[in-house]
């Protein structure tokens, strides 16, 4: 049987791991030990079954569970988590409320933690719009001792959660994104939860840098490819910084849209003939997930230049409906 001892032990490697191959072999760990945790569980497959929401689209169960193999993106989040709490219990010296929203149904980025707490310290709401995910979570809780940790949990939306009048909250937690900031809801959840968080609280992811240059895709750099594989992509084009969400871009906004200035193509785009999007995660303090590093952080082609027949575009960004990007005529 699994136990919070063991946990511990793996979770450590991947608090003083210092390389990628450290982080991989100790993330590899903690992937084992959640697997053979929920097969004592007799659980039957996680269904695959996604859910739409504002802004994007909330991964199904089993999505959310092999989220844990991106080994560089886990051991980032574990770390900056980690380090995260440790700053509110500072700040605050009070109790931490933590909300974890987006769960999945192995809660990796809290769940591991838990040993180097007391439950005097901390206190978690668990949220995720998938009722299998919070009854998994809820079961690796209970397996593991964890129970007076919990102070809820809950099957609801994170795009429209509000916390118990008088809940004071300290820290959001949530990775529920996809390279380029589309498709998943990481900016609507941000959005909604920042606003309920205390003026001195700590949003995990504490930055999301997004940049954008013209650059040949298929040469760069890009987590979980053959790319990785080739030599190094040198591309002398100069990136350019287009916006960043952090805890403070939603005060006083109702939805979140950006347009860049504009861009001009100044020479012929043989070498350069796509338009691409960067990410860079700072998760929290001096802990970053750099580009093409993750899944998160791989870069994203926007459109090709080869069917764009204006010499200025701009960049548009919106999370409406579900996080995207187009290329705007400029005149």
């Amino acid at each position: 049987m699994k136990s919070k001892v063991e946990l511990e032990e793996i979770t450590k490697k991947i608090l003083l791991s210092k390389t990628i191959k450290d982080e991989k072999l100790a993330v590899d760990e903690l992937s084992v030990f959640y697997s053979e945790l929920i097969s004592t569980f007799h659980l039957k497959n996680y269904v695959e079954r996604e859910t739409n929401v504002k802004g994007g689209i909330a991964l199904s169960p089993e999505h959310a569970k092999d989220c844990l193999e991106d080994y560089i993106r886990t051991a980032r989040f574990i770390k900056g988590t980690f380090k995260g709490i440790q700053s509110a219990i500072s700040i605050f010296k009070t109790k931490v409320n933590i909300l974890y929203a987006g769960t999945g149904p192995l809660a990796t980025l809290i769940i591991p933690l838990l040993p180097f707490f007391r439950s005097s310290e901390i206190s978690i709401i668990f949220v995720d719009i998938h009722e299998e995910s919070i009854k998994s979570v809820k079961k690796i809780i209970q397996h593991l001792g964890f129970d007076a940790y919990v102070n809820e949990f809950c099957v609801e939306d994170a795009t429209k959660f509000k916390i118990k009048e008088g809940t004071q909250l300290h820290v959001v937690v949530t990775e529920t994104m996809d390279k380029a900031l589309t498709k998943e809801p990481q900016v609507a959840i941000t959005q909604n939860l920042t606003t309920q968080l205390l003026d001195k609280g700590i949003l995990i992811p504490e930055k999301i840098e997004i940049s954008s240059r013209k650059s040949f895709f298929a040469k760069e750099k890009s987590f979980g490819t053959i790319n990785n594989k080739k030599e190094k992509y040198i591309n002398l084009e100069k990136k350019e910084f287009l916006f960043s969400i952090t805890k403070n871009t939603f005060y006083f906004k109702n939805s979140y849209s950006f347009e860049s200035n504009t861009i001009c193509i100044t020479k012929n785009i043989e070498d350069t003939p796509d338009v691409c999007i960067y990410t860079k995660v700072n998760v929290f303090d001096n802990i970053y997930i750099n580009e093409g590093e993750s899944l998160i952080t791989n870069p994203y082609c926007v459109q090709s230049l080869y069917s764009f027949s204006e010499r200025k575009y701009k960049l548009i960004y919106t999370s409406n409906f579900m996080g995207e990007w187009k290329l705007k005529k400029a005149l």
